[in-house]
């Protein structure tokens, strides 16, 4: 062969050889990402036994510390008037996000729930989030959770072993700012509404997919004894020493309206408006927030049987005259066979609607007219 022919050869071999190195790097690489992966999908193992080294009166500190800056943030809080209308709340400060290639979250706080009759956040139990999500994710994080639970709905998947979000139970990202209208598309059927103050590297924190479930050790070792999710959040079990300025923070900023003045404005004024009761615009559907409020003046009901009472209804001034009277009275009425079909008896019960007559406040304003917009209990 000539010498030309003998480069080709050459030239030939070294080719081969580059691809070979090639081939040998890209296995390396993809070995050494794969266990990476690995490594960090077990990670969550790990962040979860650096989380059960807190004491629940630690976590129990940081939930109160959590949810008081939450509280805090002038334009980013929980709003007040969906906070008012909840009948849990879920505190898990500190859940762990760390993800390259593959992704998991764990965090462990505590839900509490309002007392029957009394609107009065009760004893916490403790609880766990759990979730794993896969793609290219590279960062890590540290997010406070905050969840309401807004309905009966919710509150039954909350005593459960264990419930998905976004699976058993409907949920929704919250709003923020102080106030905010329920009378939305997306709060009108969410059982749960979620928020979340992230301090790492990710600006927020996915719930879709995430699993919670009751934590028993925690909670026997904050009780004393084994205790189940349910008995603590349905019964009046004795708070614990470090669980009671938690109940005290969440009970700061509950609603004023409870049983207690239902029952004590229809025994001196005759009168009582139910303000967190409301209605899906231009409709008589009540919304699933205004459970807790409906409830609390059944209680007060059952408690003063010979007390017969009128429900009337109220709109601002926006519409026609004839609709809004026939409004009003589908809203009473509306209020009226809730309240029957929660243990009233029915013949204690009558409905009017009195359309945009007797206003509670101009109708020049939107805040005006919201207050116009009522439904309000007569003692006969």
């Amino acid at each position: 062969m000539n010498s030309f022919g003998i480069d080709i050869k050459d030239r030939i071999s070294v080719i081969a050889q580059t691809a070979r190195n090639s081939a040998t790097r890209k296995s390396l690489v993809a070995g050494c990402l794969a266990g990476v992966g690995l490594m960090l999908f077990f990670s969550v193992t790990p962040l979860a036994g650096q989380e059960g080294e807190l004491s629940p009166d630690k976590r129990l500190r940081n939930a109160t510390l959590s949810f008081r800056e939450a509280m805090h943030e002038p334009d980013k809080g929980i709003p007040h008037d969906l906070f008012d209308k909840s009948r849990c709340i879920v505190i898990i400060p500190g859940v762990k996000k760390g993800a390259f290639i593959v992704g998991g979250k764990y965090g462990r706080g505590f839900v509490s729930c309002r007392r029957g009759g009394t609107g009065r956040f009760g004893s916490p139990a403790a609880i766990r989030i759990e979730g794993g999500s896969y793609g290219l994710q590279i960062g890590g994080s540290s997010t406070d959770v905050f969840m309401l639970i807004m309905n009966e709905g919710g509150m039954h998947k909350l005593l459960a072993d264990k419930f998905t979000i976004g699976g058993e139970a409907e949920a929704a990202a919250g709003p923020v700012g102080r106030d905010t209208s329920a009378n939305t598309d997306v709060l009108l059927h969410a059982e749960i509404l979620s928020w979340s103050r992230s301090r790492g590297l990710f600006a927020g924190l996915s719930l879709e997919g995430s699993t919670l479930r009751p934590d028993e050790g925690e909670d026997r070792k904050l009780y004393g004894e084994s205790i189940s999710n349910e008995q603590i959040l349905q019964r009046e079990v004795k708070t614990p020493s470090g669980a009671r300025a938690l109940v005290a923070e969440l009970n700061r900023y509950r609603g004023e309206e409870h049983h207690g003045d239902v029952s004590a404005s229809l025994r001196d004024t005759g009168r009582f408006t139910l303000s967190n009761v409301h209605f899906a615009p231009g409709k008589a559907d009540i919304t699933p927030g205004s459970e807790a409020s409906l409830t609390e003046a059944a209680n007060a009901l059952k408690e003063h049987a010979d007390w017969n009472i009128r429900v009337e209804g109220f709109t601002d001034n926006v519409g026609s005259p004839d609709a809004n009277l026939q409004l009003s009275n589908d809203r009473a009425a509306a209020v009226m066979n809730w309240l029957a079909d929660h243990g009233i008896d029915k013949g204690r019960l009558s409905a009017k609607g009195y359309g945009e007559d007797r206003p509670v406040a101009q109708n020049s304003s939107p805040a005006g007219r919201a207050r116009n917009r009522r439904v309000e209990l007569v003692k006969l």
